[in-house]
């Protein structure tokens, strides 16, 4: 009988991202036939999957930290946004133009309640100049009076602006509190031990015992460390590629 053996695949070669996919994709493949595969195996495979786990919170960690960089740049453009709203009504307010002054008059009266909502704390800025789209959506007179003093464009760029940056922070709030703990870098190797100890456990139970449920999973394991072999060998021919710098 021919030996059934895994195809090569260099873990230290792939990202961290890619490593957690691929103990991930492994554990669902071979969580369905848990009873079928052994008890060396399933003693393997709990520990794969609670370094794999690991790994997992603290990559969500630093897309957190992402996420929390990304907050701010569009927390400055909301801010910056309003801020240019609230100017042009004040020149007018201030202007020699009867007609625009009374439309400004109008605007700030709208806008009074919310004038400094830029300055109030994330979620509630969001939700306050959700708030007064609401309403300066729904009267046709306040939308004629922006465009009177030609500000149409920067109050529809404002809210599409806070759109974002309330969608951008619901994301963010949803990765859940930051977990203090070991960069994902440093539990790679842990997960990489894991991911391996459990390729040879199953190499060894198709071999000496084999079984369908065992052979369907070692057939889908194989596929997988060939979809990211592959992506190791891309990722070396464009580093081969890509010109190198001379001091």
């Amino acid at each position: 009988m021919q030996t059934k053996e895994f195809r090569t695949v260099h873990l230290n070669n792939l990202t961290i991202d890619n490593l957690f996919s691929l103990s991930k994709s492994t554990i669902e493949y071979a969580r369905p036939v848990m009873e079928s595969i052994g008890e060396l195996p399933n003693v393997i495979l709990a520990r794969l999957e609670s370094d794999n786990n690991a790994m997992g919170v603290q990559i969500k960690k630093a897309l957190k930290s992402v996420l929390t960089e990304q907050v701010a740049t569009l927390d400055l453009d909301c801010d910056d946004r309003f801020a240019e709203v609230k100017r042009n009504v004040s020149t007018h307010l201030q202007g020699r133009d009867p007609e625009k002054k009374a439309v400004a008059e109008e605007l700030k009266i709208f806008l009074n309640p919310y004038w400094d909502t830029d300055s109030k704390p994330l979620n509630t800025q969001t939700s306050l100049l959700t708030e007064m789209f609401a309403k300066f959506n729904a009267s046709e007179n306040l939308k004629t009076l922006a465009a009177t003093i030609g500000i149409t464009d920067m109050m529809a760029g404002l809210e599409t602006a806070n759109t974002e940056l309330a969608s951008l922070y619901q994301t963010r709030n949803e990765q859940g509190a930051v977990v203090e703990g070991p960069s994902a870098s440093s539990l790679k190797s842990a997960t990489a031990k894991s991911y391996e100890q459990f390729c040879t456990a199953i190499e060894q139970a198709v071999n000496y015992t084999p079984s369908d449920a065992l052979i369907t999973l070692f057939n889908q394991m194989d596929e997988l460390r060939k979809t990211y072999a592959r992506l190791i060998r891309k990722k070396d021919k464009e580093e081969e590629a890509s010109p190198v710098e001379v001091d």
